[in-house]
């Protein structure tokens, strides 16, 4: 069992303890009532008494309607006002106000009552300056409805004087028996109270743990972002020096070889121009197209800077390496559908094709925050058309940054058109339409 519900039925004991006691009195005042008019001493009674007290029958009936009462306040709270502040603090109120009716209806002699308004209180009333305040309040309550201190100023009865009627053998019972219910009353308020901090220990245990599983996150999450901006740091030292190879094999194997030949048969024309003009007209003729040559060479190393992923794989095991690279490292789910016959693409193609998706994903997860991004690929016989769907968290205004300008731009280079579509809380769509040309 919780200590949650410990509490409520402990509150629950507290009240049937404090019910048995105004059970107890009002009997008291009852019986005495009868004893004293038993004997033909009402008129010194009142007398004694300088007022008229109330009737015994009716002190019953208003102890015990105001404790139903209270219970029916303490139901309300916890099935109807949970929630709700301000009437929890009003019902606090009306809780303090029925004890205290209770307690002058019983002319004092069951000042433990207030202690179901003090666990009312701890258990329904947020915050500790506010639940103070109303604690402060029935203490001082508490203090203020002692017998003593108000017979001084004002002529109240108390159950002593209702007790001294009844034989001394039944007084001792009784005062016994009151001492008893006083004691449960107290006893019971003590267990409560003792819930109430094993509670509070725990939950700060429970904070304790919990901020330390933070710290030790956040210190692990430190030591990650310093290993992930190691590698990246690394990987992008690596990607230059590897680029910057392979473009020195490309300048080797090309432009070197074609400018060597060139210089070689430049010095040969220097040395023929002097000897034989018509043998130096063909060398030049032959450095020409040498140069040519040369030249096609360069624009086939240049076509080759292509995608990394376009060098090891066809389009569409490039594409789905692509998403499963995000599917692998990322929260994100991304699903390719490839519809129709894929046709022979030339390098150009491959290449504005797999930015296209490239870019489109990158958007959608690093500005749409996407879960879901659905890619379609659906190939006609003279035209591609592109699907990127997204989950995210679209846009009323469609803001064309350098990745949609991107896009638009690769689109144009093939002439084909592209769109964007999206709406807040409702993710984001790109349509493009390509054109495909003719393969013999």
């Amino acid at each position: 069992m919780s200590n949650h519900k410990k509490m409520m039925v402990t509150r629950m004991i507290l009240f049937a303890a404090n019910l048995a006691v105004v059970l107890f009195m009002s009997g008291i005042i009852y019986n005495g009532t009868e004893l004293i008019c038993d004997h033909g001493l009402a008129r010194k009674f009142l007398e004694k008494m300088q007022y008229m007290p109330t009737i015994p029958w009716k002190v019953t009936i208003y102890s015990i309607s105001l404790s139903a009462l209270l219970l029916i306040s303490m139901v309300m709270r916890e099935t109807i006002f949970k929630e709700k502040k301000m009437i929890l603090y009003l019902l606090s109120v009306a809780d303090i106000a029925l004890c205290v009716g209770v307690i002058l209806c019983l002319n004092m002699s069951n000042k433990g009552i207030l202690l179901i308004a003090i666990t009312n209180i701890i258990l329904y009333i947020e915050g500790n300056k506010p639940r103070g305040i109303f604690v402060l309040a029935v203490i001082l309550t508490y203090i203020i409805l002692d017998h003593d201190i108000l017979s001084v100023r004002i002529s109240i009865l108390s159950v002593n004087d209702y007790i001294q009627y009844y034989d001394p053998s039944r007084r001792l019972y009784i005062f016994g028996l009151r001492n008893v219910l006083t004691s449960v009353n107290e006893v019971v308020f003590i267990v409560f109270m003792v819930f109430v901090i094993q509670q509070h220990i725990e939950e700060n245990q429970q904070i304790k743990e919990l901020y330390g599983e933070i710290y030790q996150s956040r210190e692990e999450l430190k030591i990650v972002n310093i290993q992930i901006q190691s590698y990246a740091e690394k990987s992008e030292e690596m990607a230059k020096i590897k680029e910057r190879n392979r473009l020195a094999r490309e300048i080797h194997d090309t432009i070197g070889h074609t400018l060597t030949g060139i210089a070689i048969g430049l010095e040969a024309c220097i040395e023929l121009s002097e000897k034989n003009m018509e043998k130096t007209k063909l060398q030049i003729i032959k450095i020409a197209e040498l140069a040519r040559s040369g030249l096609v060479d360069v624009r086939r190393s240049v076509s080759q800077l292509r995608p990394d992923a376009l060098e090891r794989f066809s389009l569409i095991p490039a594409i789905q390496k692509l998403s499963q690279d995000i599917n692998e490292c990322t929260s994100t789910t991304v699903k390719v559908d490839i519809q129709g016959q894929i046709p022979r693409l030339s390098g150009d193609e491959e290449e504005i094709i797999y930015r296209i998706v490239q870019e489109g994903i990158t958007n959608a997860v690093r500005h749409g925050n996407a879960q879901m991004i659905n890619i379609v690929l659906q190939f006609k016989k003279k035209e591609l058309s592109i699907d990127i769907i997204d989950d995210g968290n679209g846009c009323m205004d469609i803001n064309h940054g350098f990745g949609l300008k991107n896009i638009r731009e690769r689109v144009q280079m093939l002439k084909g058109c592209v769109g964007f579509i999206s709406k807040l809380g409702g993710g984001f769509t790109i349509r493009v339409d390509l054109p495909l040309r003719e393969r013999a």
